[in-house]
C-alpha cells in the first residue's frame, strides 16, 4: 500500500469510514501479527473475517472506536518506529521515530489520545501524549523509568508508574497527571507499586512488589485496589507464586467493574487468569502453563478473553483466539496468529 503523503489525510480516512457499514459489528476490529521471523500486522472484523495486510510490524493496538491502528516497526537494533494506519486501509505514517517499549501503550478510552513512551535504547524514557487525528506529540507528561500507565474512563487523566533509577526491584510509585498538563500528584510512595490499570467506579488496580528480601530471584506480583486519589488502599490478590515466575499483572476491565482479566507471568510462563475484583479470587483460564492462552484483551461487556494460544513465545503453532471469561473451550479466530488486540 502507498505511503499517506501527509498525516492528515488519515484523519480524513478516519471520519469517513465512521460513515460506512462495517461487515461485522460497527466499530469491532481486529489486529494481530504474522510470521515470527519477519513480522507483519493485519487488521480484520472481530471473528477473524475480512482479513488485509497493514504492513510490517509487531505489537497492534486498535482504538476503541475501532478506526486506527497503532503498531510498532523495528529500524535497526534499538531502533523503533510509531506508526498510525486506518482500519480500513490506505496506508500508514510514522508518528515517532524514537519509540521504546511498546508493551507500554494506551489508546484513551475516547480514542481521541494515545499516550507512549519514546527515548533512546538505554536510558530515561519520556511519556508523552499524543493526538490521533494529527499525528502530533502534544506534550510530554513525566520522565523516567516506567512499568505502566493508563487513562482515567474520562480520558481526561492519566495513571502512570515511574521511578527514578533502574535498580532492581524497582523503586517505583503511582502517579496521576491531567492529560492537559500540569503538576502530577503522588498516590503512592511505598516504592513498591507499578502497572496501574484506572478502571470504571473509582477504583484503581495496581501491582505492589512483595518478598523481595525473601525471594531468592526477586518480588512477586500481588494485586492491590485503590482510589485515584490513593485512599482506601486494600489487597486484592493472594496468589502462589513460584521462585522463577513473577504473578499477576493486570490486563483488562470489564465496562462494568466487575470483571478483570490479568495475566500470570514469570520465566517461560505466561497465561491468563480471571479476577473477581470484589473477593480477589482467581481462576487460571487454562491447563497448560508455558504453552498455554495468552491473555491480551476483554471484551467490554466481560463475557469474552482474547488472546493467542501456543504460549508467549511466537511459532508457528500460534492461533488467535478467544476463551470465555466464565471458562469453556478456545475458539480459533486466526490461525498461525500472535498478539491480538480488538476493540469490541
Amino acid at each position: 500500500m502507498p505511503s499517506l503523503p501527509k498525516f492528515s489525510l488519515l484523519g480524513a480516512l478516519v471520519a469517513a469510514i465512521a460513515l460506512l457499514a462495517l461487515p461485522s459489528a460497527a466499530g469491532a476490529t481486529l489486529v494481530y501479527v504474522k510470521n515470527p521471523t519477519h513480522p507483519s500486522v493485519f487488521a480484520a472484523n472481530d471473528n477473524g473475517g475480512g482479513a488485509f495486510r497493514v504492513g510490517p510490524g509487531s505489537n497492534p493496538h486498535v482504538s476503541p472506536d475501532g478506526d486506527v491502528i497503532a503498531y510498532q516497526r523495528e529500524r535497526g537494533a534499538g531502533k523503533h518506529e510509531l506508526k498510525l494506519a486506518s482500519a480500513s486501509g490506505g496506508g500508514s505514517k510514522t508518528i515517532l521515530s524514537d519509540f521504546q517499549d511498546s508493551f507500554y501503550f494506551a489508546f484513551s478510552p475516547d480514542s481521541r489520545l494515545i499516550a507512549a513512551l519514546r527515548g533512546p535504547e538505554l536510558g530515561k524514557r519520556k511519556l508523552v501524549l499524543i493526538d490521533v487525528t494529527s499525528g502530533t506529540v502534544l506534550r510530554t507528561l513525566a520522565s523516567g523509568y516506567f512499568s505502566g500507565f493508563s487513562f482515567s474512563p474520562d480520558s481526561t487523566e492519566l495513571v502512570y508508574s515511574v521511578a527514578a533509577g533502574t535498580s532492581f526491584p524497582a523503586r517505583s510509585d503511582v502517579y496521576r497527571v491531567p492529560v492537559a498538563g500540569g503538576k502530577p500528584v503522588r498516590l503512592t510512595r511505598d516504592h513498591v507499586s507499578q502497572t496501574p490499570l484506572w478502571g470504571p467506579n473509582e477504583q484503581i488496580v495496581f501491582v505492589k512488589l512483595l518478598g523481595a528480601k525473601q525471594r531468592k530471584y526477586g518480588p512477586k506480583n500481588e494485586l492491590f485496589l485503590m482510589s485515584p486519589t490513593g485512599t482506601g488502599v486494600k489487597r486484592l490478590t493472594r496468589t502462589k507464586v513460584g521462585q522463577l515466575v513473577s504473578g499477576l499483572t493486570p490486563v483488562q476491565w470489564s465496562d462494568d467493574g466487575r470483571r478483570l482479566l490479568a495475566e500470570f507471568g514469570g520465566q517461560d510462563t505466561s497465561y491468563a487468569v480471571a479476577v473477581n475484583p470484589a473477593s480477589g479470587a482467581e481462576r487460571p483460564l487454562t491447563k497448560e502453563r508455558e504453552v498455554g492462552f495468552v491473555g491480551t484483551a476483554l471484551s467490554g461487556d466481560g463475557s469474552t478473553v482474547l488472546g493467542f494460544s501456543g504460549g508467549f513465545e511466537p511459532g508457528p503453532n500460534h492461533a488467535v483466539a478467544t476463551i470465555p471469561y466464565g471458562g469453556g473451550k478456545a475458539k480459533t479466530l486466526v490461525k498461525n496468529a500472535f498478539e491480538p488486540d480488538w476493540s469490541r
